[in-house]
């Protein structure tokens, strides 16, 4: 009984859903998941069917309901992974962080309405979930539920989501075997900066810089920096994730540093988007010409990419080669006598 795909199997479940088709059984494993659409409905309706549960379990038994609903969800989700094959599907992944939300709010009303204490409840459920089902949203939800349940000031914590994300970054370097651990990493270089502006940035109104100290441009240049290095690291491995971190961390920048200017609004949208626009056709001319396998031209020549990509994913994923065939055939004469006088050739 296996208790998730092997990493071969989830690389195949990857292409069948990057490339919207069917593999054979044999080489998934036979495990079944859906695209994003039908995840997204069925994930919905995991929600709905998990808190009939809840709503049963507290008719039937008052006390002990949520522990009896959340378990009851819990199984229900083992059974649809380990007996029907289900996997990145949806409904089992809301009806397994559902049965773990509800443990961890009975864990939480049973120990204390602490708020920190809530916290590290909610971040162990979602960590629990997000290793057991390999979704990067829980683990992402689990860093972030984490940072709340340390309970440090602003500025710390902002800095702390700036560490985890650079941290991710640095980790992405290395390849994995599951294509859902890059994805857990890519999620956290892309949400922690903005979590990391979000947590240290003022929440009245926009700061003063012109006469501003040294720890308040903390809040714009941290984005601004872990943009640029993730710019860097993207353009050299080829990955999309810290190059779209680094379009975020830029929109922080300027969303931070809106009123450095003093200029009217509509004047400040005129500049800037004189700017990106130069900017823009700047580096597509200077992307015309093909620089280190980066070009900003329509590549041509090929007939169908997506069956070029899922041979060329094939032949990576075959984990052994096909064994040899025995020759039907041994030439050279008999064993005795010569000129095949045993019979045997």
């Amino acid at each position: 009984m296996k208790l998730r795909p092997a990493p071969s199997e989830e690389r195949w479940l990857t292409l069948e859903r990057r490339f919207r088709c069917s593999a054979r059984a044999a080489e998934t494993g036979g495990w079944r998941t859906a695209n994003l659409p039908s995840r997204f409905a069925l994930f919905v309706l995991g929600l709905i069917a998990a808190g009939m549960i809840g709503v049963i379990a507290a008719q039937l038994g008052p006390q002990g309901g949520l522990v009896a609903a959340g378990l009851a969800s819990i199984a229900v989700a083992e059974w649809l992974i380990l007996a029907r094959r289900h996997f990145w599907s949806g409904i089992e992944e809301a009806l397994e962080i559902a049965g773990l939300t509800m443990l961890a709010f009975e864990c939480w009303s049973r120990t204390g309405w602490s708020a920190p204490l809530g916290e590290r409840f909610l971040c162990a459920a979602f960590t629990i979930a997000g290793l057991r089902l390999l979704n990067p949203l829980f683990t992402t939800l689990a860093v972030l539920a984490l940072v709340l349940a340390l309970d440090v000031p602003r500025t710390a914590a902002g800095l702390l989501c700036y560490g985890i994300g650079l941290a991710a970054l640095i980790a992405g370097a290395h390849r994995f075997r599951r294509p859902s651990h890059d994805r857990m990493l890519d999620w956290l270089v892309i949400v922690m900066p903005v979590a990391g502006y979000v947590w240290s940035a003022s929440r009245n109104a926009a700061t003063d810089y012109l006469h501003a100290g040294v720890s308040a441009w903390l809040v714009p240049i941290c984005p601004l920096v872990f943009g640029v290095i993730a710019l860097a690291a993207g353009l050299r491995r080829r990955t999309h994730a810290p190059i779209v971190a680094f379009m975020l961390c830029v929109a922080c920048t300027a969303y931070e540093l809106r009123r450095l200017t003093g200029l009217p609004l509509e004047a400040r949208l005129i500049l800037w988007g004189c700017v990106l626009l130069c900017a823009s056709i700047a580096l597509e001319r200077y992307l015309r010409v093909t620089r280190a396998g980066i070009t900003s031209r329509q590549v041509r020549g090929e007939g169908d990419s997506a069956g070029f990509l899922a041979m060329g994913g094939s032949a990576v994923l075959t984990p052994n080669s096909p064994p040899q065939a025995a020759p039907s055939f041994e030439g050279g004469g008999g064993r005795f006598g010569g000129g095949g006088a045993s019979g045997e050739f």
